[in-house]
């Protein structure tokens, strides 16, 4: 991919979408810049190809749980209705590690106290070894707010101050950013969503103005452009993915890549009213009783943990919780062709594949030939594997019939 891509380009996103045999079919986000950039020793940032190996099991026992955007899975394709599966999982395990857009309801956020506020392209360096999460009991929140959405300032700054007097939440900066985000919705041949940023200079501007002024954590809304009242249609009776979520995570993926901070984002509401108000959908249902989409987010971000860079395993920092720690890594079954998927192949990580967690994918364990995933038909399976696995019973021992033991062959002397 590095060399394909070329210089000056670094990709942000990505997941193997078909594969036969030799070849491998990927769609990729890219963010591209000049060598001189002010930031391109950290857009060229080397994790994707130079991993950590797993050392050993560590403790406390973390499981990672992956919901991707934009390819309308069937939990997590709407606002936060992953979030009965993530806490359920988070009573089998002693954290679990998921990113925004499993638990963001709008004004709704039920994660549950153990389940661990991570965005995206974090997930992917934690899961590659290069990254500790340690625990934060508060972070300084700074949002930043897309000018194309001025005249829903009111309500995001309602959304920020209800968060500091109700829930206590520090998060008193916001910066209007000095020129529109141009976030814009796009689609992939596979038919899962995408998105480009025509304004990345000023979201980086913003952010940085944020950070100097003593932020720990950033929150973001940005007008999201493109999306048609057919789009909005299609999405609510569950036959396309959300146009908007992808364009969502490469906007964070960016951030998190170039500052390192926990941050999360949510769309202002500029296609309100293009929404199907039924209630025959209740996956949809928060988004109609919010204006900025914006609470969730900062409930999410209050206790996020910080990002810490690791550079050995074996020593890891101290009070960090490290991909030694993860024992399971749950994805749905047709999804496994992204970065979560194939580090719990390169680490020996058990990879749980949930049958019922439908998406528009088939990127299988046969499809991509894994020899770590365990297939389960439902997340109330998938949370008895992970209860099996912290406490060391053998699946095997689950299951019936079971093989009886058998001597190794020996080599003949």
């Amino acid at each position: 991919m590095r060399r394909l891509i070329g210089e000056g380009a670094s990709p942000i996103r990505f997941s193997i979408i078909d594969s036969d045999g030799d070849t491998v079919r990927v769609e990729a986000t890219l963010v591209r810049f000049s060598a001189d950039h002010r930031f391109a020793s950290r857009l060229v940032s080397a994790d994707l190809e130079n991993p950590l190996h797993k050392r050993y099991q560590a403790t406390p026992f973390a499981v990672a749980q992956i919901v991707p955007t934009g390819i309308r899975c069937d939990f997590g394709g709407y606002a936060g209705d992953a979030t009965p599966a993530t806490n359920l999982l988070a009573r089998a395990a002693d954290f679990v590690v998921t990113h925004p857009n499993a638990v963001n309801a709008s004004d709704i956020n039920e994660l549950a106290p153990n389940v661990l506020y991570v965005e995206g392209h974090s997930i992917d360096r934690f899961l590659l070894g290069r990254l500790g999460l340690r625990l934060s009991p508060g972070n300084r929140i700074g949002t930043f707010v897309d000018p194309t959405g001025r005249d829903h300032c009111d309500e995001v700054v309602h959304a920020v101050n209800a968060a500091r007097a109700v829930a206590g939440i520090t998060c008193d900066h916001l910066v209007m950013l000095d020129a529109p985000v141009g976030a814009r919705i796009e689609w992939a041949a596979s038919g899962s969503a995408s998105g480009i940023l025509e304004a990345t200079e000023a979201v980086l501007d913003g952010v940085a103005r944020l950070l100097d002024a003593g932020c720990d954590a950033v929150g973001g809304v940005s007008v999201i452009h493109g999306v048609t009242q057919e789009m909005c249609e299609r999405h609510m009776r569950g036959e396309i993915p959300n146009p908007s979520g992808v364009v969502e995570a490469i906007l964070t993926h960016l951030i998190s890549k170039v500052f390192n901070v926990p941050c999360a984002h949510s769309p202002l509401p500029y296609y309100q009213g293009m929404k199907i108000r039924s209630t025959s959908n209740p996956r949809a249902s928060a988004e109609f009783i919010s204006t900025p989409h914006y609470f969730s987010v900062l409930k999410g971000l209050a206790r996020a943990p910080r990002l810490v860079p690791i550079e050995d395993l074996d020593r890891p920092p101290v009070e960090c919780i490290t991909v030694n720690s993860v024992g399971a890594i749950v994805v749905p079954a047709t999804a496994l062709g992204g970065l979560p998927a194939l580090a719990a192949e390169f680490h020996g990580i058990p990879l749980i594949a949930v049958h019922s967690n439908h998406t528009i994918l088939g990127m299988t364990r046969e499809k991509l030939g894994l020899k770590n995933a365990i297939e389960v038909a439902n997340y109330l399976e998938a949370a008895g594997v992970v209860l099996a696995l912290k406490n060391g019973l053998s699946l095997e021992s689950l299951r019936r019939p079971i093989v009886p033991a058998e001597f190794m062959d020996t080599a003949a002397t």
